[in-house]
């Protein structure tokens, strides 16, 4: 009977244990996710100005309306090409 109490008490202390590590690393990946998700943001951001200068820079060659088709195009093959590697990537 001591055996198992021993045994019980060393499996709870044991549980124990494993719940802080598992807790300090659950914490951590958190942490990673909250950190790519502002990296996302500000990656998105940085795409949207990047479009946007291209627009402008096209506007001194083309009319309003074909700079604005031509980088919805270039938008377009981005995206397409991150879609695209996303599948690859997942095979």
């Amino acid at each position: 009977m001591k055996e198992l109490a021993e045994f019980v008490a060393a499996l709870f202390d044991y549980l124990r244990a494993e719940g802080r590590a598992l807790r300090e690393a659950l914490g951590r990946v958190i942490w990673a996710a909250l950190l790519l998700l502002v990296a996302a943001v500000v990656l998105l951001a940085a795409l949207g100005f990047a479009l946007f200068a291209l627009y402008l820079a096209l506007l001194r060659v083309l009319d309003p309306a074909l700079a604005a088709l031509f980088v919805a195009l270039v938008a377009l093959v981005l995206s397409g090409g991150v879609a695209w590697y996303a599948r690859v990537s997942l095979k």
